[in-house]
């Protein structure tokens, strides 16, 4: 068993060699319905439900640090590519997409809870009013609802427990669409007005550069310290208590990456080779810490998670049919507020790298409004309980 933070860090880099290659080498249609940046997400959870790691505070301490300055690291260059063109051409319909995916979230609490409260403890009104908020702001604006509430950690138990679980499980749902875009905008009626051809413009460009070892460098450092930055700077605003840390992590590193994208820079051939890499090591530390064995201890907690999952995929996939937009911004959409601004990161380089600030400005969406819904529930949870 591993209980150094070495070894650990050591086995995730290994795990998304062994996987990327495997795909390199093996042009099986396996892979086109499980990419290997899927399989690095359920590797992880199979390994850690396995026993090969346990979370001593070394381990845990070197999953933090790699992840928290990967993160970053990652969308520094990222956003080296950005275009402001991609956010003009999506305009209003970005915005109702983004509070359509959150009001199916809420509308999925309050549906589910409404089925299964016979099978789910008194407390859960409460639990999961704190859990939209987390599910729809981020991880700060859960806490400023259980705070507010007075919810306890020991009430939390069963609904962390599905918060965790199904939240990794849609994150792995959700970025394994990519491969069947075309068969979701069919039915979706999608009109890209363009976005599509511009995203595959600036993915070419620069292709053809040959990668070297100073481009390599420059990218391995410059990005490092950008993320080295933004973690003392997000330290230093977050204590006026407007938004938490890695919120403003992620705004500086992006906005930094956005800055310098006209420049130079932003023709450096390396940042999509270097930048892929730190994406499949967050995603396999992102998985590193969910047990496949957690689903036997509290079923109908893990089954509500599910309904309220597939209330809101399927209310969402409708509207953006009568929106016409495309599975890949839905999917972003959806995970913006799920999983906050890091995992909307994460699929959106999955995506395609130059949907990462259109991730990124989704996230912040929903982290603007995430506490007004975790109170907005709360209400309708406690009066629905009253009433019947």
């Amino acid at each position: 068993m591993i209980t150094q933070g070495f070894d650990f860090i050591a086995l995730m880099f290994g795990l998304c060699g062994v996987l990327v290659g495997l795909e390199n080498h093996f042009k099986i249609a396996f892979f086109r319905w499980f990419p290997s940046i899927v399989l690095v997400m359920f590797g992880s959870m199979a390994l850690y439900t396995l026993g090969l790691w346990e979370f001593t505070e070394d381990v845990r301490l070197a999953r933090e640090m790699v992840r928290d300055n990967l993160i970053p690291a990652m969308l520094f260059l990222m956003s080296l590519k950005f275009n402001l063109a991609v956010i003009r051409k999506l305009g209003v319909r970005l915005i109702a997409l983004c509070l359509a995916s959150t009001l199916t979230i809420m509308l999925g609490f309050i549906v589910t809870h409404w089925i299964m409260r016979d099978f789910l403890g008194d407390e859960t009104p409460l639990t999961f009013a704190t859990m939209s908020a987390g599910w729809t702001g981020g991880t700060q604006n859960f806490v400023a609802v259980k705070e507010a509430l007075s919810v306890s950690d020991e009430a939390m138990t069963y609904t962390l427990l599905m918060g965790a679980l199904c939240y990794s499980i849609w994150l792995v749902v959700i970025i394994a669409l990519k491969p069947f875009k075309s068969a979701f905008d069919k039915f979706l009626r999608a009109e890209d007005d363009g976005i599509i051809e511009i995203l595959d413009s600036l993915h070419n460009l620069d292709s053809n550069k040959a990668i070297d070892m100073p481009s390599l460098i420059l990218v391995i450092g410059l990005s490092l310290v950008v993320a080295t930055f933004s973690n003392h700077l997000a330290i230093f605003i977050a204590s006026a208590e407007i938004f938490n840390e890695m919120i403003w992590v992620i705004i500086i590193s992006s906005v930094m990456g956005m800055l310098a994208a006209p420049t130079a820079l932003g023709k450096i051939p390396a940042s999509d080779e270097v930048s892929g890499i730190m994406l499949y090591v967050i995603v396999a530390l992102i998985g590193a810490e969910v047990s496949l064995g957690v689903i036997s201890e509290a079923p109908m907690y893990i089954l509500s998670g599910v309904i309220i999952l597939l209330i809101h995929g399927s209310i969402l996939l409708l509207v953006a049919r009568l929106l016409r937009i495309n599975i890949l911004l839905v999917g972003l959409a959806s995970i913006a507020n799920i999983g906050s601004a890091p995992s909307a990161a994460v699929v959106g380089a999955a995506y395609g790298r130059e949907l990462v600030p259109v991730a990124i400005i989704m996230a912040l969406i929903g982290s603007m409004i995430g506490s007004f819904v975790g109170l907005t529930v709360a209400e309708i949870l406690l009066w629905l309980n009253a009433t019947t």
